[in-house]
């Protein structure tokens, strides 16, 4: 009968009771906070929105060509030689001859205004669209990396989650192991059990200890990555939530012709781009049109102050049209025009090797999370009969016909069997992650 009460009390010992990983109070982080935080915080996302800023002054910058240009003009010139011109000798009575008359004076002043304005030029609308869809690629592209952004926090959330609930498992059987080993102390030195019961004990203890030290080594390490792309302070403590985080992979719709996908759109974008671009490279061969008009005041003086003098200044004003029509430039417009169309062409070719790469992603993905649907299937039988070895060899303890160490051997092999359940299920929460992703709807994670 003392036996019987010694073996029950070993059992009692063993039986885990896993307890929350939270205290009363603490501030909690859930799955969508976390995202938030990044989407607000993050400076990789930060860079991307300033080019976004970026590419919409260049667009202002590009605009600017076709709006009048005007700028002042101011020239002071003091000719140590003045300039000679050959005139006609009739003029000075020397018929049939050219005589060099310096023409001109020492001082010379001119300040005035001139304007410009381009009428038709057919690279200047062209340009002009083809900013306007570099900036609408650079939306596109911030877009994507909120997208991975968001990919990233779900995966680490999750990952930290799993290992959490590994943790508190490994605790817990931590604490009643090293219960166990004081009293199964107790009872060597009263000749209860023997040496290598205790032994076996102090074995499990030190493999446990391993193990839960190697876990919360990458537990922190992803913990500290989520901290970095949320954008918290490395300093500050934080917890997740316990409730495991539900994805809502069952309310998707799938859509395998990936229209909804940030990526495709961007790569439909650079289509429409290199097209734009190769129209841009076409204009340069146009004949192009402006405007230019000039008002200004001359004074030409021999002494300085002679400037002062406002009979000595002269005004000049004009307007007229420019026309400008490329003839031959050696055929570097041809070049670049070939060059566009061979960037065209690739750019179209992407779109397909992406079409292509994103099926074979999307297949794969869904064989992945059937595979892990199965291994989960499997782990979870196998937990369950893990726990009908432990109920068995208990049993049999009680009848004196297993040893201690078989309980811990069982006991052991639960563990084992329930840690591995554990991370079949979070490999199959990354498989639906990733085929959400690659359905273009990561972002309902913020909803």
């Amino acid at each position: 009968m003392k036996t019987n009460k010694i073996r029950t009390s070993l059992l009692v010992l063993l039986i885990p009771v896993i307890t929350s990983g939270q205290q009363a109070g603490d501030s909690v982080l859930s799955l969508r906070k976390c995202i938030q935080m990044c989407m607000t915080n993050n400076l990789s996302l930060k860079q991307a929105y300033l080019e976004t800023i970026k590419s919409r002054h260049q667009i202002q910058e590009a605009k600017s060509e076709g709006l009048p240009q005007i700028s002042g003009l101011a020239s002071f010139s003091d000719y140590f030689d003045i300039p000679v011109n050959m005139v006609s000798g009739d003029i000075v009575g020397q018929p049939g001859t050219m005589v060099p008359i310096r023409l001109g004076t020492k001082y010379n002043v001119i300040a005035g205004i001139q304007a410009g304005q381009m009428i038709y030029n057919a690279s200047y609308f062209a340009s002009v669209n083809l900013f306007r869809k570099g900036c609408e690629i650079s939306d596109l592209s911030l877009e994507q990396q909120k997208e991975e952004m968001v990919f990233r926090i779900a995966q680490l959330y999750i990952l930290v989650q799993t290992m959490n609930r590994q943790i508190i498992l490994l605790d817990t059987n931590l604490s009643s192991f090293r219960k166990l080993y004081a009293y199964s102390q107790q009872h060597l030195r009263n000749g209860l059990i023997c040496k290598a019961e205790s032994d076996r004990i102090t074995v499990v203890i030190n493999n446990t200890e391993a193990e839960r030290d190697d876990l919360v080594l990458k537990r922190n390490q992803q913990l500290n990555m989520l901290k970095y792309l949320a954008g918290i302070g490395q300093t500050r403590k934080i917890k997740l939530s316990d409730d495991m985080v539900d994805v809502g992979f069952s309310r998707i719709q799938i859509d395998t012709t990936f229209e909804n996908l940030t990526e495709m759109k961007i790569m439909k974008q650079k289509e429409k781009f290199a097209e734009i671009n190769l129209r841009y490279m076409k204009a340069g061969s146009s004949p192009s049109l402006s405007g230019f008009a000039e008002y200004s005041f001359q004074a030409q003086v021999e002494q300085m102050d002679e400037i002062n003098k406002g009979s000595n200044w002269y005004t000049t004003s004009y307007i007229g049209i420019r026309l400008s029509v490329p003839v031959f430039e050696g055929n570097r417009i041809k070049g670049k025009i070939n060059q566009s169309r061979v960037a065209l062409e690739q750019s179209r070719l992407a779109q397909r090797d992406l079409q292509g790469s994103l099926v074979i992603q999307f297949e794969n993905a869904m064989e992945t999370l059937l595979n892990n649907q199965l291994t989960e299937f499997r782990l979870k039988t196998n937990l369950e009969l893990a726990g009908n070895v432990v109920s068995i060899t208990e049993d049999q303890y009680h009848q004196g016909i297993k040893t201690f160490t078989d309980v811990l051997n069982a006991r052991s092999e639960y563990n084992t069997s329930y840690l591995s359940w554990l991370n079949s299920k979070l490999q199959i929460d990354l498989s639906q992650l990733e085929i959400i992703k690659l359905n273009g709807t990561i972002n309902s994670l913020l909803l």
